[in-house]
């Protein structure tokens, strides 16, 4: 088990039993403090063993968890700021304590608002503070841990066998990086040396014989560019793939700074978003899909039965898309072409398309073919906003255009996106090219708010009818 995993654990373990004790703490003090709340009872065992407090006792505790979750403090784990780690408790503390008033204790509540603010205060200060110290002692001993070497990861270093200096350069400035440790020497150039990146199957190879969990990318001489050339190679890894900040364009800094050192690097693989707002964001896609998927259970099942009428073959389609991390997986549609229609190899949908049948041509004007797209985003291959997935036939030729269009593969694929709203569907190889300048913007200002525009944008869309 690794050090970060363990410490993941020791957190999870330690929330749990701290939220149980703070609730039981308060509810001593309700017990002591508050004659509405031991009316009845005649000690305070019968008082913490009734049937409300015994509910509250297993339920709260359980909600906090996913508060703590969705606050984003389990990833990563080892590699804090203890800045974050406090203000991240008190507002989680502070969610915490409003649910709990608002919810169970709004009968505790009296005429005096000193007291009722007291009470809120109390259960604040009990919540947070029970809450805070376990984690503090969890994250120093951590960083004691780092700091001596006794929890590292094991780092692959990419770089290019032309250039031994940079090797030098960049192998001098990782040694000084609490918590990671040197173990190989990749060449992405000519696979010259020992480890080499000659071919995709090497590192991957590597990273799973001397488990590689971090690996530093040296930028590549020639410019942005070309680096981009090797980190394509890397983003499939699902490793956190650092560089130095001074290989990076300027549009890039939006990028995660590394957590593990103060030193200019910047983690590329992930993009600005905080961990809170990935687990939200995730949190979003799970409810909502299923929500979907049941409300429109019925109407694509008349709608498949309808596809099976209009033309022969399977009413639905899946097709082989590439997502975060490179991972590859079938995109799931209902069927609005013939089932010949790309004999000839991959093809572009294009207006007036003659191979799309007749109920094709209305199910993909109001975008009915992608409702079961929501399939994908509960098993987690996409989400509801993101960049549009694509073929691993098109993207090939997007890279030769664009070298850029692998920084999409940070974040999972969306059924909507910026592109899709400002630029709509792509006929061409250059329209492909073209929406990506919006794929990119969007991963440059990626937030929850922004993705409840381009959803609100794409409702729209789809009540016009602006499908292909």
């Amino acid at each position: 088990m690794s050090g970060e995993r363990r410490q993941r654990i020791y957190y999870v373990v330690a929330d749990y039993l701290s939220t149980n004790l703070a609730l039981l703490l308060f509810n001593v003090f309700r017990y002591y403090d508050l004659d509405v709340a031991n009316k009845g009872f005649f000690t305070l065992g019968n008082f913490l063993a009734s049937p409300m407090l015994v509910a509250g006792q297993i339920a709260f505790p359980v909600y906090m968890m996913g508060v703590y979750y969705l606050s984003g403090f389990y990833s990563p784990a080892a590699t804090r700021s203890r800045t974050w780690e406090f203000s991240t408790t008190f507002v989680t503390a502070l969610i915490g304590t409003v649910s709990l008033i608002f919810a169970v204790l709004i009968n505790d509540l009296t005429t005096d608002r000193r007291h009722d603010y007291l009470l809120f205060l109390m259960l604040m200060v009990i919540l947070f503070g029970v809450v805070y110290i376990p984690r503090l002692l969890i994250t120093m001993h951590g960083i004691r841990k780092i700091r001596r070497g006794r929890i590292f990861y094991n780092t692959a270093i990419v770089g290019y066998g032309s250039h031994p200096e940079l090797f030098d350069r960049q192998c001098a400035q990782v040694n000084y990086v609490p918590g990671l440790r040197v173990t190989a020497y990749v060449d992405a150039e000519n696979g010259s040396g020992g480890d080499t990146l000659s071919d995709i199957d090497d590192i991957v190879t590597l990273c799973a014989k001397k488990n590689i969990e971090r690996i530093v990318v040296i930028p590549h001489p020639y410019g942005w560019e070309s680096t981009l050339g090797v980190l394509d190679k890397l983003f499939m890894l699902g490793i956190p793939v650092y560089i130095a900040a001074d290989g990076l364009p300027p549009y890039m800094f939006s990028a995660q700074l590394a957590g593990v050192t103060a030193d200019p690097f910047i983690d590329i693989s992930r993009t600005h978003m905080s961990a809170s707002t990935i687990n939200i964001k995730r949190a979003i896609d799970v409810a909502v899909s299923a929500l979907m998927i049941g409300v429109a259970a019925v109407p694509v099942s008349l709608m498949c039965l309808a596809i099976m009428i209009d033309s022969k073959g399977s009413p639905i389609y899946t097709q082989l898309r590439v997502g975060r991390d490179k991972r590859k997986f079938r995109i799931i549609k209902l069927r609005t072409m013939r089932t010949d229609s790309e004999h000839g190899g991959p093809e572009l949908s294009h207006p007036g398309d003659p191979r799309v049948t007749r109920l094709g041509h209305f199910l993909r004007r109001y975008h009915i073919d992608e409702l079961p797209q929501f399939i994908n985003v509960l098993k987690g291959d996409m989400s509801l906003v993101g960049p549009r997935p694509e073929r691993p036939h098109f993207i090939e030729l997007i890279l030769r255009e664009n070298p850029s269009y692998t920084l999409i593969h940070r974040v999972r694929p969306g059924i909507t996106s910026l592109g899709m709203v400002k630029y709509g569907y792509a006929s061409t190889v250059e329209d492909m090219v073209k929406r990506l300048h919006y794929d990119l913007l969007y991963l440059q200002n990626i937030s929850l708010t922004n993705d409840m525009k381009i959803i609100l944008h794409t409702f729209n869309n789809v009540l016009s009818g602006k499908g292909v």
